[in-house]
């Protein structure tokens, strides 16, 4: 990957001129723009930061289920931040050949102490691969989303039709994001010399014209795909900074139009339906660097149901004892700072959250007086059992505990 990853490009050799900076706005987004500022040009946000949410967001956007995503020239794994907030998703395979490079970067794909206390709805399997793309390994088998980020401009262009072979017809993912240097750009940065690529590792870097029939013969020769160009980093006169092509299978645009497509397309159609032949008998030809399983919420969705709502019980419940949501100083529950009558309330959020609610605080000296009284299910109303402690139908709660719920609970009383 360019080092545009990290650091604003600098014409090397060069002193840095103390001068104002040129601000670029990009047409894209009133929030996205470029400095130019002596010999450097900036993006903000970073150009690394706009191609993984432009790739983010063709995968987000895709009308078919992604289970399975394959990130070839990985390098510092630092797109799986991305890939790993993509519902639906549950398996990541992160190559690149450099091993050195994963083993001190595989830190970025271990769950974090969050992930333990707020689990995944979702399992979720990352595998860190050092191989080469150019060829075909089981890992790679099932995969419906293919992303090469900033990847082929470090290969020598004889070696491109070996990964096109690998990606289009071993794969054969119904979605492949490319992403390129784009050479129409580099006239913008500040004294680039012609014919000089951005990183030293470069082995070409193609104009808009060159990238899309590259691109073009790649559909021509793979007749099940099309293919669509965008990019990221605006410059001043509408050339795009990094080039993207979007390849999509024929079949994702189908609407179930023949039985076969009914019983193929699936979440895991293209890969795993296909791999089953072609993967048989086969060995990894990879080495698996690093690989961890994420935590999983194993709750059912009544038992989230419950905690949920529990958890927002207890939230209103530490309120009423000490009074933290006003910041009251008094040493006294909410409740005993009132005399008998209304008391004042405003739930956390929800629709009426901008009000206060006015909840009825009758006295009784037992509970068995208030079951006497006939009246414990009122909408809004805590019952105080001789100045200790409150009873509280569930009904009374339903803007805290059943904020975000899908269902409601019963009409008990909690004490």
């Amino acid at each position: 990957m360019s080092t545009l990853d990290m650091d604003p490009l600098s014409s090397p050799g060069k002193d840095q001129h103390q001068e104002s900076p040129a601000i670029v706005p990009q047409s894209d987004s009133s929030s996205r723009g470029m400095v130019i500022s002596g010999d450097k040009l900036v993006f903000f946000p970073p150009l690394y930061v706009q191609r993984y949410q432009a790739v983010q967001e063709i995968i987000t956007t895709s009308k078919m289920p992604v289970t399975k995503v394959v990130d070839i020239g990985s390098a510092e794994l630092k797109f799986f931040r991305n890939l790993r907030y993509i519902n639906g998703v549950q398996e990541v395979v992160l190559v690149d050949v450099d091993e050195e490079t994963l083993q001190s970067s595989k830190h970025r794909v271990q769950p974090l102490m969050a992930d333990f206390l707020l689990r995944r709805q979702e399992p979720l399997s990352v595998k860190v691969v050092c191989g080469d793309a150019r060829v075909y390994d089981p890992l790679l088998s099932g995969a419906q989303v293919v992303t090469l980020i900033e990847v082929i401009e470090h290969m020598n262009e004889c070696d491109l039709p070996a990964l096109v072979q690998c990606v289009f017809q071993q794969v054969r993912p119904h979605l492949v994001v490319v992403t390129t240097p784009n050479a129409d750009f580099n006239k913008f940065f500040p004294n680039h010399t012609p014919g000089k690529f951005r990183h030293w590792d470069h082995k070409f870097e193609w104009t808009a014209q060159e990238f899309q029939h590259w691109c073009l013969g790649v559909v021509e020769e793979y007749q099940d795909y099309t293919v669509e160009f965008s990019g990221c980093g605006l410059g001043p006169d509408g050339t795009f900074c990094t080039q993207v092509a979007t390849f999509c299978h024929h079949t994702q645009y189908q609407e179930h139009s023949e039985p076969l497509l009914r019983t193929t397309m699936t979440a895991a159609s293209f890969g795993e339906v296909r791999s089953s032949s072609q993967t048989a008998g086969l060995e990894s030809v990879y080495k698996i660097v690093a690989e961890c399983e994420f935590p999983v919420d194993k709750r059912t969705k009544e038992e989230f149901e419950v905690d949920y709502a529990m958890n927002r019980f207890n939230s209103l419940r530490n309120f009423l004892v000490a009074g933290e949501r006003q910041g009251s100083e008094s040493s006294l529950p909410l409740w005993q700072q009132q005399d008998r009558g209304l008391g004042l309330l405003s739930p956390p959020d929800g629709p009426l959250s901008s009000d206060c609610i006015h909840y009825l605080t009758p006295h009784f000296d037992s509970e068995e007086a208030v079951y006497k009284a006939g009246d414990v299910k009122n909408e809004y109303c805590f019952y105080i059992i001789d100045n200790r402690y409150a009873l509280i139908p569930i009904r009374s709660l339903a803007h805290w505990v059943n904020s975000g719920a899908d269902s409601d609970l019963t009409d008990e009383l909690i004490r």
